[in-house]
């Protein structure tokens, strides 16, 4: 149990003070109900809303991992033991990812930003290095440039500089990585890595395979004005 105007200034909207001044006011709402009277203690995991905004007990923090493709959500090698260090409880990825997908994942514990990043993630750039299990011809690539799929965007694609033709670069607006997937399944080719590289403004520049780093102010507010 925790003081109600603990429980608020620990949410980083104002200080204690300026909390019993909501509470007095009938500004603010615990698991639906008015409270109005100080020194009133919740639980931790009670729904408190102030002028109806849901209100969280800690400072939202945001993060983003280089995931390896040999670590998961559940396994012994889990993904969240790479997390660890950063010292932050209640992470969660702001999108469904596969197992065995490689690259740059976000994490927060800021629910408003994982509801509206799923609503809105259609409207980010993504960057990808591919390899497939069977090289592409140049006519495939081709009908890939001038193809119109649903729920996915072509921005560009192309072979890798200096790589094998089975590695491409694609860059894309979509929804979701599965459908990158069925993109080439579609040709009857096989995606054995997809890695990312960027997302939005968020790149793996000076971030190595396995280690992660705190979001800047910019990628922060970037991810929050979609």
């Amino acid at each position: 149990m925790i003081r109600l105007n603990k429980y608020i200034s620990n949410s980083g909207l104002c200080n204690r003070r300026e909390a019993d001044e909501y509470i007095v006011d009938g500004r603010v709402l615990v698991d639906n109900e008015i409270v109005s009277r100080l020194g009133v203690k919740v639980k931790l995991d009670s729904e408190v809303r102030v002028d109806n905004k849901i209100i969280i007990p800690y400072s939202f923090e945001y993060v983003v991992l280089n995931k390896p493709g040999d670590f998961a959500f559940k396994n012994k090698k889990n993904i969240f033991d790479l997390l660890k260090s950063s010292g932050i409880s209640k992470l969660e990825s702001l999108e469904p990812i596969e197992d065995d997908f490689k690259g740059l994942v976000l994490f927060s514990n800021d629910p408003n930003l994982i509801e509206n990043f799923n609503i809105n993630v259609f409207r980010i750039k993504q960057l990808f290095h591919i390899t497939l299990k069977n090289p592409l011809s140049n006519h495939k690539l081709k009908l890939l440039k001038e193809k119109l799929i649903d729920k996915l965007k072509i921005v560009s694609i192309n072979f890798v500089d200096g790589a094998k033709k089975n590695e491409i670069g694609l860059e894309l607006l979509t929804n979701s990585h599965f459908n990158i997937i069925s993109l080439f399944e579609d040709l009857n080719n096989e995606i054995i890595s997809l890695d990312r590289v960027m997302i939005g403004n968020v790149t793996k520049e000076n971030l190595k395979r396995g280690k992660w780093r705190f979001l800047n102010k910019n990628e922060i507010i970037s991810f929050k004005s979609l």
